[in-house]
């Protein structure tokens, strides 16, 4: 396993820890603003950690000027 895979691997496992956590707390009322951001974070992270690990180059985003 290389080490962006393990990188990749960690970041999931932090993910699927975190939404667990979450499903609980927020089905309880006890999710506070604080978890809710730390969440969106660690999933941000995930998310581009996922669009790095792949093979395909990212699509470029040119913005038309007005």
């Amino acid at each position: 396993m290389s080490n962006r895979d393990t990188a990749l691997a960690v970041l999931l496992r932090k993910a699927e820890w975190m939404l667990g956590e979450a499903a609980f707390e927020v089905g309880g009322g006890r999710y506070r603003d604080q978890q809710r951001r730390e969440l969106a974070t660690a999933l941000n992270e995930l998310s581009a950690a996922l669009r790095e690990s792949t093979d395909e180059a990212a699509p470029m985003v040119i913005e038309a000027e007005h």
